[in-house]
């Protein structure tokens, strides 16, 4: 009975640890994109399950719902999908478009008018109390409006960047910009290697900087003092009280950066958390292929059917070639394909894709090249082809190349020779495979894991506070972070020590010369 009360005991306080040790969190996830919802969805379900309460305001649900996860407030339907909703021309005029005038547009001001949604009104002026939110986690992209959440609930705020490490993340949580490591939105080079490299990519940092602050100063500000509080500070003001911003990126990849703590690489971490499985009909046909699968997708945005008909033959003519090797293909409408389809070609409207780049028979990964594809390539060592369509992914596939992890293949000049070359390079050339299992290799070797990380940095910033990992350097200005008043101030002192120097040698250099010249006419006197 004394053993029994003594686990009695331990148990009950076990429990009152769990229970403190608990906390509520709410997620608000504005931009409709499936993609960059599964980076979300993997951290809030990931936190549901160590035990916190997290609410969230989204676009999507959970397929199957998991204790502590609640959607308190649906976004479906305020905007069109964008899931399967481009055609290839739609993807070319992205691609034309200015890039930071893209993130702007897509995932930043007209996003901020849905703080005004009657929902989520309703919402913030009935706070729950019973307990109360203890942070707040939202995309870090364009939107930042949503920062402004953290200052209307007196919370920390987290962002989430499903994208690359832009620069105006950097300034907001004093992070080093470092244009002579890191390369710019606006480059394509996989790396800086020259003085022409750093001066260009320093100038398109700061440019992308700049306009970024034109594009949404007085836009996000008015929005957050309409819909939350008029007292709200300046957006700029907003963004630097965020705590930490974590990023879909990993160094294995993209290579080593200054960083401050407060900003925290977890790439891959929608791997870690996915569930899915695939049909006992496509696990059946996956592990038949003993040659091998070729998994082909534009990713969850282009319709692959949408491609110009030469295009479509190029590939049917390349994929017959390379039979008995398989290819599974993603064709939301497999009406809309012209006939010729090859044999030993699968077109299926819906593929789960980690489950597929995870089957020990997936050989090559066919890939627009978006920063979620390649990490779940490089998770599972698959060699890729990038076909990059728009935004990041230009500079996405020439860092793959460089890394000996993807061949590229230009959509505009994409014929079957191309094709049969890619092909035949992955299937045929071991060092594409030996460098995908290295890659493989160093992306998985962590500290942590993606998802280990994430929880402990959260539940640092509620039990430290928001301030916790704040940098000195958000307090500076930028000459002061780059050290021009020291360095000016150098330069100054020792142009005045030069200057002095100089002054004391004249004035000795005449004083000798009269010195000597006394002593001349003194000789010449006596003489």
């Amino acid at each position: 009975m004394r053993h029994f009360n003594l686990f009695f005991l331990f148990s009950l306080f076990n429990i009152a640890i769990n229970v403190s040790n608990t906390y509520r969190i709410l997620g608000v996830f504005p931009f409709g994109s499936r993609s960059h919802n599964n980076v979300f969805e993997s951290i809030t379900k990931a936190l549901a399950r160590h035990g916190h309460q997290v609410d969230v305001i989204s676009h999507y649900d959970l397929k199957t719902p998991i204790k502590n996860y609640t959607r308190i407030i649906s976004l479906e339907g305020i905007f069109k999908k964008i899931s399967n909703s481009w055609d290839a021309n739609q993807a070319k005029q992205v691609a034309n478009t200015e890039i930071v005038d893209l993130i702007v547009r897509d995932c930043g001001n007209k996003l901020c008018d849905l703080l005004g949604l009657k929902g989520i009104e309703k919402f913030l002026k009935n706070l729950p109390n019973d307990p109360a939110y203890d942070l707040v986690i939202t995309e870090a992209a364009a939107e930042n409006c949503f920062f402004g959440l953290g200052f209307a609930l007196k919370v920390p705020v987290v962002g989430i960047s499903t994208l690359l490490q832009f620069s105006w993340f950097d300034e907001s949580i004093g992070n080093p910009i470092a244009p002579g490591l890191a390369v710019s939105l606006y480059m394509e080079n996989a790396e800086i290697s020259t003085f022409w490299d750093r001066l260009r990519n320093t100038f398109l940092t700061q440019f992308a900087r700049l306009k970024f602050y034109q594009l949404t100063e007085k836009y996000q500000t008015e929005a957050m003092r309409k819909h939350l509080t008029p007292e709200i500070p300046n957006i700029r003001e907003i963004e630097r009280n965020v705590s930490l911003i974590f990023v879909n990126t990993y160094q294995s990849l993209f290579g080593i950066r200054p960083n401050t703590p407060a900003l925290i690489p977890i790439g891959g971490i929608q791997v870690e958390q996915n569930d899915e499985k695939i049909s006992s009909e496509l696990k059946n046909w996956m592990d038949e292929s003993k040659e091998g699968v070729v998994f082909f997708t534009l990713g969850s945005m282009v319709i692959v059917e949408s491609l110009m008909k030469d295009k479509i033959f190029s590939l049917y003519a390349s994929f017959a070639k390379i039979s008995p090797v398989r290819v599974l293909m993603k064709i939301k409408d497999r009406s809309k394909l012209p006939p010729g389809l090859p044999d030993n070609v699968l077109p299926m409207p819906w593929i789960p894709q980690i489950p597929v780049l995870r089957h020990k028979n997936t050989r090559i990964f066919i890939t627009h090249c978006g920063l979620n594809s390649i990490n779940e390539a490089m998770y599972f060592g698959v060699p890729m082809i990038g076909i990059p369509l728009f935004g990041d992914q230009m500079m996405n596939i020439n860092l793959l190349m460089s890394k000996n992890l993807a061949v590229k293949l230009n959509y505009e000049q994409m014929t079957e020779k191309h094709l049969d070359e890619a092909l035949n390079k992955l299937l045929y050339d071991p060092k594409y495979e030996q460098a995908a299992k290295r890659a493989s290799r160093l992306f998985r070797d962590r500290q942590m894991s993606a998802t280990e990380t994430a929880i402990f940095w959260i539940e640092y910033i509620i039990r430290n506070g928001a301030d916790s990992l704040k940098s000195p350097a958000i307090d500076l200005y930028w000459h002061q972070l780059e050290l021009l008043d020291v360095y000016g101030i150098l330069i100054l002192a020792t142009l005045v020590i030069i200057y002095v120097s100089f002054l004391i040698l004249k004035i000795s250099f005449h004083m000798l010369k009269y010195i000597f010249s006394l002593r001349f006419r003194f000789h010449k006197k006596k003489d």
